[in-house]
């Protein structure tokens, strides 16, 4: 299924969105650039482009936010074309109270005309979410968020876009069957066992309503997580730019931020060797290998288990009866003993006798652990002290009457105090570990694991009370090929998308070499021959998010447009040139605000395009906006800040 975009218009919104029409024709050009001052509406026009693909609701607050003087109406529409048939998608803004009326017009449909709503195909219906339209209508922050291994950006593009959630959909009919043949068969039952039915049935809705309602705190809280999380990154980047202004604070800086980095790298290795210690239970402290030592003795010194073996069938040949009550003759008796050694089992013999060689010999350096962890407490210990260094120098600016970085602090304690409070909720809703679960006294109302085994029970107890067990059984097995198919279609996509965006990558990034070398919730991002890459510019973060869009969008089952604003503003001449000479192929139609300053390097790699380009530069003069088409006009505008 294909998506392009004919245009858009904007009417009675702030910037330069008062009287605004972009028209891209009836066949859009493969590529579009347009150039506009700051403060004409790139970001209000972005971002409403963002909400019209969905059915995200618009809050009065932004609603009157975008209100242009004293307008008491306004409205913004985006001109379609899906598989070939004009759709228009658009909303009525009332900034007298807030409201935002979403319509669709469907040109040559059967009921016709302007309907409530977002009316789409289905397909496209169920594909564009919020988190989807943040890709092809891309979203700058999504080029860190990309990355972030704790959350799940990368993997959920991936589902979404390969529609890995019908899959999951399948578990919910296979869930729908299981309770329709347990209706059945209540239906069968006396009046007295109906109402025990009755009993278990409330039981186990009770149980899904409750994982149902921790299922969307979870969603929830990782959403909120997920933003103060980016907040947080943001603040932390204002803060280090603050510092760098002081010439006076920047070497020093500089200095500690390397120290920073070397400390990260030395604690990493620390725990790593820490781990591998703690996994050699002889090497953690003296009093374990004398315990290892002294049951391995013991065990040379019972024979176990080949003695304790042959002496059960000696024993057994040597009574007058079997242990089952049967009585023996010589006969049984001669069968008994000559046949015992099939019963011996060697093979478990001999890797019982390696293990109690094993313990026996137990040994190795025992201080070694304990070395690690004291060399592991210092660098702790040095951590906050560079910590501490850090907080002298953001003290020493405000001291210098820095205001603004005494707000970007207070911004940030508070963001960082409510990443933990989310972080511990997260625990509580999620956490798998019976020992943090009875510390942290939960309940299964309150903990989605034990709601879920709750939930099992009740279902079990159900379906043994109703003789379907055997139903359910299958029924289970089915959801457990479901979820094998779900993990395996998911790894093979990771690794078929990963394999492609090095590609581009190995392209894009010629300054430094850069490579995902694996995808798990975000892009694990390394630099051949120097291990993980940690800290990742601006331009670094941008070439990879632009590799692993195209690589994803490209060769997906649906055809989408990719919008971006200021695509190469944080790239070097020379990545803007791989940039301009590669992403662009990719896609069927692309749209890029630009700013002057891109067009040496990016935007002129389209100069020569010109039968598939689209030049449009927006304009304001005298109070006026036009929008003027041409490569001599796009070449020769100047940028310059607008007000609102």
């Amino acid at each position: 299924m294909q998506l392009l975009i004919r245009g858009w218009s904007a009417r009675n919104l702030r910037g330069g969105l008062r009287n605004l029409d972009i028209d891209l024709g009836e066949a859009p050009n493969r590529w579009t650039l347009i150039q506009m001052a700051n403060g004409m509406g790139k970001t209000t026009t972005m971002t409403l482009l963002r909400l019209v693909f969905t059915t995200e609701p618009l809050p009065p607050a932004q609603v009157l936010d975008l209100r242009a003087g004293e307008e008491t109406e306004g409205s913004f529409e985006v001109r379609l074309l899906i598989d070939g048939k004009p759709y228009r998608l658009g909303f009525e803004f009332d900034f007298r109270d807030g409201s935002a009326l979403r319509y669709t017009v469907r040109t040559g449909a059967r009921d016709g005309g302007k309907v409530p709503g977002r009316v789409l195909p289905p397909e496209l219906n169920d594909l564009l979410t919020p988190e989807l339209t943040r890709l092809f209508i891309f979203d700058g922050e999504l080029a860190r968020t990309i990355r972030d291994m704790r959350q799940q950006t990368a993997d959920n593009a991936i589902r979404s876009l390969y529609r890995l959630g019908q899959i999951s959909s399948l578990r919910r009919s296979v869930d729908n069957l299981v309770d329709l043949e347990q209706r059945r068969a209540a239906a069968m039952t006396s009046a007295s066992e109906d109402r025990g039915l009755t009993r278990l049935r409330n039981a186990r809705d009770e149980a899904t309503k409750v994982k149902r309602r921790l299922e969307n705190e979870v969603r929830s809280t990782n959403g909120v997580l997920e933003a103060k999380r980016v907040d947080s990154m943001r603040l932390e980047a204002a803060v280090e730019d603050r510092l760098n202004e002081d010439e006076g604070l920047r070497d020093r800086l500089d200095d500690l931020n390397k120290r920073e980095l070397l400390l990260s790298a030395e604690t990493n290795a620390l725990s790593g060797e820490a781990l591998s210690a703690m996994r050699q239970p002889a090497q953690v402290h003296p009093r374990m290998l004398q315990r290892l030592q002294f049951l391995g003795g013991r065990l040379f010194e019972l024979k176990l288990p080949e003695t304790i073996s042959t002496e059960f069938f000696r024993d057994l040949a040597a009574k007058q009866h079997c242990v089952c009550g049967r009585p023996l003759g010589h006969d049984e008796r001669e069968h008994i003993l000559s046949e015992s050694h099939r019963y011996l089992a060697q093979d478990q013999i001999s890797v019982i006798n390696q293990m109690k060689l094993a313990l026996r010999e137990s040994g190795g350096d025992i201080g070694q652990f304990s070395d690690r962890i004291g060399h592991l407490s210092e660098k702790l210990v040095e951590r906050q002290r560079l910590k501490s260094e850090r907080d002298r120098l953001e003290l020493e600016s405000i001291g210098d009457g820095d205001d603004d970085m005494d707000r970007l602090r207070r911004e940030l304690a508070e963001c960082r105090t409510d990443i933990e409070r989310l972080e511990a909720q997260h625990e509580r809703l999620t956490t798998r570990d019976g020992h943090r679960q009875r510390t942290l006294r939960l309940g299964w109302e309150a903990n989605l694991p034990m709601c879920s085994a709750e939930l099992k029970d009740r279902e079990d107890k159900l379906a043994v009370a109703t003789n379907t067990r055997s139903f359910k059984l299958k029924a289970e097995t089915l959801k457990a090929l479901i979820d094998a198919f779900e993990r395996l279609a998911l790894a093979r996509l990771r690794e078929r998308v990963r394999l492609q965006t090095n590609d581009k990558l190995h392209r894009i990034a010629r300054t430094e070499k850069l490579e995902v070398s694996r995808i798990a919730g975000g892009l694990e991002i390394i630099s051949p021959g120097s291990g993980a890459k940690t800290n990742v510019s601006e331009g670094q973060s941008l070439s990879v998010a632009y590799a692993f869009l195209t690589s994803l969008l490209s060769q997906a089952p649906y055809r989408l447009p990719f919008i971006v604003d200021s695509p190469a503003v944080s790239l070097d001449n020379v990545n803007r040139r791989e940039v301009g000479e590669l992403i662009p192929g990719f896609f069927d139609q692309m749209i890029m605000f630009v700013i002057s300053s891109e067009r040496e390097g990016f935007a002129d790699t389209f100069y020569s395009k010109r039968a598939d380009v689209r030049f449009l530069t927006v304009i304001r003069s005298d109070g006026a906006v036009r929008v003027d088409e041409g490569l001599e006009v796009f070449r020769t505008f100047q940028d310059r800040e607008v007000s609102r």
